[in-house]
């Protein structure tokens, strides 16, 4: 499978200096690269019953496995919350599931390490 393209991983956290009002930004864990995949009936009927909407299904390689709820940045610049990350056994890779977030964060300057 060839990579798609570049995406970006974040976790959503508090940036503000203590005492001071919080907001709430993007900050930066890793580059990754992804493969777009096809969302699947089972997989869109399992989404609508749980009253979720599934927007894309890419397959990250080369990282660990990202926690539920972080976000993830594609090419287009589209900005994307983590619904499901499923490890897929005997490869390098995890399948995440994304819903597209309608309001964006802004994305923060400094970055934390380089893993999940």
């Amino acid at each position: 499978m060839r990579p798609t393209g570049l995406c970006t991983i974040y976790k959503l956290e508090n940036t503000a200096e203590p005492g001071r009002k919080p907001t709430e930004k993007l900050v930066k864990i890793v580059d990754a690269y992804y493969a777009e995949r096809t969302v699947g009936y089972n997989r869109i009927y399992a989404a609508m019953g749980a009253n979720h909407k599934i927007n894309e299904l890419v397959r990250v390689f080369n990282t660990d496995l990202p926690e539920e709820g972080m976000y993830v940045v594609l090419e287009d610049g589209n900005q994307y919350q983590i619904d499901i990350a499923q490890k897929i056994i005997g490869k390098d890779a995890v399948d995440l599931t994304l819903v597209r977030v309608e309001d964006y964060y802004e994305v923060a300057e400094q970055s934390t390490q380089n893993s999940i």
